[in-house]
């Protein structure tokens, strides 16, 4: 099975999701910041071998051998997405109290996510109403909120330009 942006996004939302309803939203701390180019030291389109020699990414956990999923470090739940010709695709909010700069998070409605991000639009990914948007840092990614309810139950940042990991 291959890796789709569909899959991808809507894997990390749901696993992320379920890690909301067992720990409740956290409080973010500085170091929680899911930012326009990463998290911590693991960057959107850095390459398998740089985020393999953070310390951070583990063993691979599905996909194929153009794009895979990678435990990491920073929570049990939903995976990295890495290609392996193009690098991090895609990185789950799901670190203990991570939030956006923007202050946005599990648990923050949908209204918050709007106001944070106006150019932000509403869409579906297998049944999960999602909120997506370019990053205002960085046009080259974007953020993805699954919504529930009207709250934000899991989120990502992912490349804009998915190529090889939503193929097929």
């Amino acid at each position: 099975m291959r890796i789709t942006l569909t899959r991808a996004g809507a894997a990390v939302l749901a696993a992320s999701a379920l890690a909301l309803a067992a720990t409740g939203p956290a409080s973010a701390s500085a170091g929680n910041v899911l930012g326009p180019d990463g998290f911590g030291p693991i960057k959107v389109g850095m390459s398998l071998a740089d985020a393999l020699a953070t310390g951070k990414v583990g063993e691979p956990v599905g996909g194929n051998e153009l794009c895979r999923g990678y435990k990491w470090a920073y929570s049990p739940g939903p995976v990295l997405t890495i290609s392996k010709a193009h690098g991090v695709y895609s990185i789950p909010g799901t670190a203990p109290g991570t939030r956006t700069p923007e202050g946005v998070g599990l648990g923050s409605t949908a209204a918050e996510v709007k106001k944070a991000y106006p150019k932000a639009v509403d869409g579906w990914q297998n049944g999960v109403a999602i909120i997506t948007t370019a990053t205002p840092q960085n046009p080259a990614n974007r953020y993805l909120f699954g919504t529930k309810e009207g709250k934000v139950v899991g989120f990502a940042l992912q490349a804009v330009n998915a190529r090889d990991c939503a193929a097929g």
